[in-house]
């Protein structure tokens, strides 16, 4: 290296302060310099690589990242042996979403400079964000070592800080005791924090009193009383503003020493501020039964939550205790008047836990559900119908994870059919994809058949729902002759769509192993197709089923038709997905994963392509780390798009099965064995993972290799039944996890 790495922006700062200085005296040339020996090629990359770090920093500066990012790329690559463009490039790429670039660069930087606490500080937080937990303690442990970082007490007190913070989340108590009384000792000296770092006395005394406090819980969590009370005074000391809170603390300790009346005395200190939480509530509510006062728990929260009625905690709370102490008409009026305001699944798991007690609790628990469902589904009939969508949904997240209360919710509403009581359309549709959900396909299509025979509510603009959910439900249960029947029913009728039942016969007779009438029906609904938009999808549906009968040089043929003939961006990015799944289906990944790439050069938010080429480049153990960052992408996108707005989706706060599997699977690949578990058996726990036979392939795979050989082989087998029960066409998949089934040990 020529100079230290430290000099880089100096030497760049050398370099700009010539101009003036040559500026000044225009007319006086200074002679030219000859030097005694000419520069070699490093010597010359040095000086490239510093003008290139100067463009950079101008361009950064002028919120050009993009540009700033290829000069400092520019300047990294001259010079790989200084330090600055990656210190500089790291911040940039996490800005541009290249979390896993910043990190690399962090690490490359303090390989080159052991001593750049500010960097190692940078380094560490972002770890912890992404959950590196040991990785980021071995880095804030090293920075916080720095004997640089005595001149720097701002950037020293926040390593502190960070690394406690982290050494508690990972469980490690010692650590983060040790890294917060270092921090303290950092408080003691205020006038250096106020000289260097943007700090006033007061801003430093109230984070001081909150690290105080913080130690104090870990001393209480430790069992050491006498230091939490030492801790939790000095914060007192720091700042008398949280006295309150710090009776709270002071109140804990009493009621770990069995010393309940004087934890009491502390904690109404606290409660007298209403706290936002109900931490201090409960510890209350255990105190007064310790103290023989139970009888005053009620009362007091009566009281408490009457001062306080914006604490939605405080009154679930209260109506919890109403319903213990049996006035279960007062907890249901809690319930209620808080469900308009804020209608969460807490607030209707209390209500409905209220009801199932009643003889009449279904019935109840229904009636609220469909009279929810059918505000949200009155388009522009009700003021507050973006609420009424909050309530359904609320409703059904809390009904959908009590498998109990879900049947005999179903067996109420066939009761209400046969009695032909009313039940909303919507309701009978959402219960019908519920029962599907929970593998009552009987009563699934039981309640699709209803909606078909004359329901109330069946109008010509939903009846082709009615006949999608039954046809569903009967491809769920592997009745293929059945979805040819009902299709073939629904083309006779006239006020049903045609083009789109003739895709379900054409994927039923596929499954039944009929090619060439599944192709004929795929045929059948392009000929159906009523304009030029419609088509182009019908198209794109034929050239799937011409895939699936493994004519792929036809699929292809016609995708790559229809990019000529359709250009808007939706189109055009619909027509590049089929065409890499087709690619990808013939084995050709080198042009499915230029589909993918065009698609995102597009969109870079596209969540379906973010998944498919992170999982395409997963599955051929291919660049595993930006495949992992681009389906963790593709989760939170469709986790955003599923939870926003006023739709009604059963499962719309769970996670996409394929894109689970991608993430395991990604997992599995680098070698993270527990995580890549974890997440596939979360994917076939999900309504559409526990159906797909590649998921439990996966999770065989995962399972083979943390040596678990028998549940290898329960997920192969159910692998293995999928494929054969769903009829597939052959798949080069099947003989393979036979294959493994023989191979593993019994």
């Amino acid at each position: 290296m020529l100079r230290s790495v430290r000099l880089w922006p100096a030497s760049f700062a050398a370099l700009l302060a010539v101009a003036p200085l040559c500026a000044q005296q225009p007319r006086e040339l200074p002679p030219v310099h000859v030097p005694a020996h000419p520069a070699d090629r490093r010597e010359l990359d040095h000086v490239d690589a510093l003008k290139f770090f100067g463009l950079g920093a101008i361009a950064e500066r002028h919120n050009r990242l993009i540009e700033a990012v290829h000069a400092y790329e520019e300047a990294a690559r001259l010079d790989p042996e200084a330090a600055a463009p990656l210190r500089a490039l790291a911040p940039i790429y996490l800005a541009l979403d290249r979390s896993d670039d910043a990190l690399e660069m962090c690490r490359k930087a303090l390989e080159l400079d052991h001593d750049d606490y500010d960097t190692g500080y940078f380094y560490g937080r972002q770890l912890r964000a992404v959950n590196k937990v040991k990785e980021a303690i071995t880095v804030l442990r090293r920075t916080a070592a720095l004997p640089g970082l005595k001149e720097r007490p701002d950037v020293h007190l926040q390593v502190c800080l960070e690394l406690g913070a982290v050494c508690e989340t990972a469980g490690d108590l010692k650590g983060a005791e040790s890294a917060f009384r270092d921090a303290t000792a950092v408080f003691d000296r205020p006038e250096a924090l106020v000289e260097q770092g943007p700090y006033t006395r007061v801003e430093i005394d109230g984070q001081a009193a909150e690290t105080y406090e913080r130690l104090g819980r870990l001393c209480l969590r430790a069992g050491r009383t006498d230091q939490a009370v030492a801790a939790f005074q000095e914060a007192q000391k720091k700042d008398p503003a949280r006295a309150a809170r710090l009776s709270f603390n002071l109140a804990e300790v009493y009621a770990g020493q069995n010393k309940a009346r004087e934890a009491l005395e502390r904690l109404e200190e606290y409660l007298q501020t209403q706290p936002q939480g109900v931490e201090g509530y409960q510890l209350k509510i255990t105190l007064q039964q310790k103290l023989g006062r139970g009888a005053a728990v009620v009362p007091d929260l009566e009281t408490a939550s009457g001062h306080d009625k914006q604490n939605t905690a405080l009154q679930l709370l209260l109506a919890r205790e109403y319903h213990r102490a049996g006035r279960n008409t007062d907890a249901e009026r809690v319930y209620i008047d808080m469900a308009k305001e804020s209608p969460t699944p807490e607030t209707y798991r209390g209500l409905f836990d209220l009801y199932k007690v009643d003889a009449q609790g279904a019935a109840r628990i229904l009636d609220a559900l469909d009279k929810a469902v059918s505000e949200a589904g009155d388009k522009g009939d009700k003021p507050d119908e973006a609420s009424a969508a909050s309530r359904a949904r609320a409703m059904l997240q809390v009904v959908r994870a009590d498998n109990e209360l879900v049947k005999k919710l179903l067996v109420e509403a066939n009761q209400r059919l046969r009695l032909q009581r009313g039940l909303a359309f919507k309701t009978r549709l959402l219960l019908a994809a519920l029962a599907a959900r929970t593998h009552q396909l009987g009563v699934a299509e039981d309640l699709y058949r209803s909606c078909l025979d004359g329901a109330a509510g069946v109008n010509r603009g939903n009846e082709q729902e009615v006949y999608f959910g039954l046809l569903r439900v009967l491809m769920l249960g592997h009745k293929y002759e059945e979805v040819v029947t009902v299709a073939t029913r629904g083309l006779r009728n006239e006020a049903t769509l045609l083009a789109p039942l003739y895709e379900e016969l054409s994927l039923a007779q596929m499954a039944l192993g009929r090619t060439a009438e599944a192709l004929e029906a795929a045929d059948e609904v392009v000929r159906k197709a009523e304009d030029a938009a419609s088509r182009m999808h019908y198209r794109l549906f034929r050239a799937e089923m011409l895939s699936q009968a493994g004519k792929h040089a036809e699929a292809a043929a016609e995708c790559l038709s229809l990019l000529k003939e359709y250009n808007t961006p939706g189109d055009v990015r619909e027509i590049r997905m089929v065409l890499s799944m087709v690619y990808s289906t013939a084995h050709d990944h080198a042009k499915s994963e230029e589909q993918l790439k065009a698609v995102l050069e597009a969109d870079p938010d596209d969540a379906t392509a973010n998944n498919d080429l992170g999982y395409q480049w997963a599955d051929r153990n291919k660049d595993l780390d930006e495949a992992e960052r681009m389906i963790r992408k593709a989760l939170d996108l469709d986790h955003k798009q599923r939870t926003t707005g006023d739709a009604l989706v059963l499962d719309g706060d769970q996670d996409n099965a394929s894109y689970v599997d991608s993430l395991g699977w990604v997992l599995f690949r680098k070698g993270k064995l527990a995580d890549a578990r974890r997440e596939l058996e979360r994917a076939v726990s999900l309504q559409d993972g526990s159906e797909s036979p590649e998921v439990w392939d996966h999770l065989g795979d995962v399972y083979f290799r943390s040596e678990m050989p028998a549940k290898a082989a329960e997920a192969w087998r159910k692998a293995v039944s999928l494929f054969q029960t769903t009829r597939r066409r052959p798949d080069d998949r099947l003989p393979e996890i036979q294959e493994k089934l023989r191979l593993v040990k019994p």
